[in-house]
């Protein structure tokens, strides 16, 4: 794998993506590599810092869908013209958004690959290691759309001591799976389609629900801190994921937890969570506390 590196204006950014704000003038890093002991091999992630930020900055990781990426989240999902807009009207502190490049795992770490050691341990390893930002739990949280807000809200349960806030859009938390729920040969078919052996092969229920948000949340230590959740969905999401995400939000209620959820307009798309990020920018924003 090359170890080269990319650094481009947001203004080449925008040519190269055709987007519709060409005057932006902050930073975006595509093409950078992490050494991750836990998936044994190199893994690429992006950065973007605000126009004319300085300073130690609180970091956002950023996760993506399934089937999706890093180069995604900049082409469709407006991160780099989002965050220069929120901190340009001060509605948020200038932050960090780290991007990774992280397969189809599931945030998890199971029969297919380490993938939430690769994000948890070797990905911010690197972060911290090569970029001025904070490393202290009120100046780190994680988001994510799909997959990855499956991902982003069961690491901030699983890791509360990192992350002082999570949030999820479109969150595919796949509620309605119980420990006992029998799968046939055709839903094991699906289920092997969205998952990609990141639970077993063939897909096992019981991992899979001992590892989703809300048993996440029941095991959380006694006096733990709890990172602040937002989960948002579009209700015409069409695998009907606004329906999953109140069941979850009440799940995580229950588990003692305080979040705050909103429901859209919308489809499963990009142009549902482009429309969403700045208002979960904004609530991530509101929660990095001063050092």
């Amino acid at each position: 794998m090359s170890a080269c590196r990319t650094t481009i204006s947001a203004l080449a950014l925008a040519a190269l993506f055709a987007s519709a704000d060409a005057g932006r003038a902050g930073e975006v890093v595509v093409d950078r590599h992490y050494d991750s002991a836990a998936l044994g091999r190199q893994a690429n992630y992006s950065t973007v810092r605000p126009d004319k930020a300085a300073g130690t900055l609180p970091v956002v990781y950023l996760l993506h869908g399934r089937d999706s990426s890093a180069a995604e989240w900049l082409r469709l999902g407006n991160v780099a013209e989002t965050l220069d807009r929120l901190v340009a009207e001060k509605r948020i502190p200038p932050v960090m958004i780290v991007l990774p490049d992280a397969g189809n795992g599931w945030y998890v770490d199971g029969p297919a690959m380490a993938a939430e050691t690769a994000i948890v341990r070797d990905l911010a390893a690197d972060v911290e290691r090569k970029h001025d930002v904070r490393r202290d739990r009120e100046g780190r949280a994680i988001a994510g759309n799909s997959m990855g807000g499956f991902g982003a809200v069961r690491i901030a349960l699983a890791y509360p001591e990192r992350y002082v806030a999570a949030a999820s859009m479109s969150g595919a938390f796949w509620t309605r799976i119980k420990p006992d729920t029998q799968i046939d040969a055709a839903m094991e078919a699906r289920l092997a389609r969205v998952f990609s052996g990141a639970f077993g092969t063939p897909f096992d229920p019981k991992f899979f629900v001992a590892r989703d948000p809300e048993q996440v949340a029941l095991r959380l230590p006694s006096g733990a801190p709890h990172p602040a959740l937002y989960l948002t969905a579009s209700r015409g999401d069409r695998f009907r994921l606004a329906e999953e995400q109140d069941v979850m939000e009440l799940r995580l209620k229950a588990a003692g937890l305080a979040v705050t959820s909103a429901v859209t307009e919308g489809d499963h798309d990009w142009g549902t969570w482009a429309a969403a990020f700045p208002d979960v920018l904004e609530f991530l924003g509101g929660k990095f506390k001063p050092q």
